[in-house]
């Protein structure tokens, strides 16, 4: 009898010990503690969000394109890209400095610095713009154009290819980072299929 109490509180002991440990979930991006995203969350005020709709995952139902700017200050933020169906799934999702968008100001400076206010406005600008009927191609792929597996598998970009409505959506990171997207069925999200610029 004594024995079994003294198992019993050990028991109660380890139970307590590890329901105050702080759950952990993982993502593409790698691992952090629930606490941590929320201190993020709560720390980092938002200083501008984007949000258009335009056909890409369906040639039926556009969706949303939005980009969040997230941090202290316009010009050290980060930016928050997602995709997402008007079912609610979201397709597609990175981050970024708000920097990979002021990147390409340099080709429009006059003078050798721009100052913070420019900087910022110049980021501002980019975002308004980052989503415009100009940047979306249908078909994705051409029917002539020649396999590149840089990003997807042959038989991705072939399945790809073979859709005519497939809807290709580019947009500039940095100066010269061009990068493609288009929503594969299979997989159920937009992958990234081809650069260009650089």
């Amino acid at each position: 009898m004594h024995k079994t109490y003294w198992v019993a509180v050990l028991a109660f002991l380890f139970s307590c010990q590890s329901s105050s440990e702080e759950t952990t979930t993982s993502t593409s991006a790698g691992t952090s503690t629930s606490s941590e995203k929320d201190k993020t969350d709560t720390k980092l005020p938002v200083q501008h969000i984007v949000q258009r709709t335009h056909l890409f995952s369906s040639d039926q139902r556009p969706d949303y394109f939005r980009l969040s700017l997230h941090g202290t200050s316009i010009s050290e933020g980060e930016v928050e890209f997602t995709i997402t169906t008007q079912d609610g799934q979201k397709i597609y999702e990175e981050s970024f400095p708000a920097a990979d968008l002021e990147a390409s100001l340099v080709y429009e400076m006059k003078t050798p610095t721009a100052t913070n206010s420019e900087r910022e406005a110049y980021i501002i600008k980019r975002m308004d713009n980052f989503v415009q009927p100009a940047d979306f191609v249908s078909p994705a792929i051409a029917p002539n154009a020649p396999v590149q597996a840089s990003f997807v598998n042959e038989s991705t970009w072939k399945r790809i290819q073979a859709n005519p409505k497939a809807i290709g959506f580019k947009y500039l990171l940095g100066k010269e980072d061009g990068r493609l997207l288009v929503y594969d069925p299979e997989k159920k999200k937009a992958v990234r299929y081809g650069s260009f610029g650089g």
